[in-house]
């Protein structure tokens, strides 16, 4: 399951995955990211990683294209997991994106959100 709360207002979005991904999941976190960039030029995201399930093979190529068109997106990333392959992942894929990334324990997801919520930029007026 992939669940999204999205405060628009603010910039901010927290996507949490317990279990697997279908196409209709992750289409609507997709919408709602786009849908928040049309008011600021940058989100602030909370991702909390419970358990990591089975991907609809559909997603995955929308999901390539998303990180390729969605290369600046990100101003704070908060991930927040127990799972021990999580950190180090990050780390290694942190120098791709132009994001200030950090890793929680599930046990400080109040920070994460916290730490993560710092940081907002508002789109400029056209």
């Amino acid at each position: 399951m992939l669940a999204l709360e999205c405060d628009k207002s603010a910039g901010y979005v927290e996507i949490t995955l317990d279990g697997g991904i279908n196409a209709e999941e992750y289409q609507s976190v997709i919408t709602a990211i786009d849908d928040a960039l049309k008011t600021h030029d940058k989100l602030n995201l909370v991702g909390v990683l419970r358990d990591f399930g089975h991907v609809e093979w559909s997603v995955w190529p929308k999901d390539l294209v998303f990180h390729a068109t969605h290369r600046d997106w990100m101003k704070h990333v908060a991930i927040v997991s127990d799972m021990g392959w999580v950190a180090p992942t990050m780390r290694i894929f942190a120098p791709f994106y132009a994001a200030e990334i950090r890793c929680f324990p599930a046990a400080q997801l109040d920070e994460a959100r916290a730490w993560a919520r710092t940081g907002s930029i508002k789109r400029a007026a056209d």
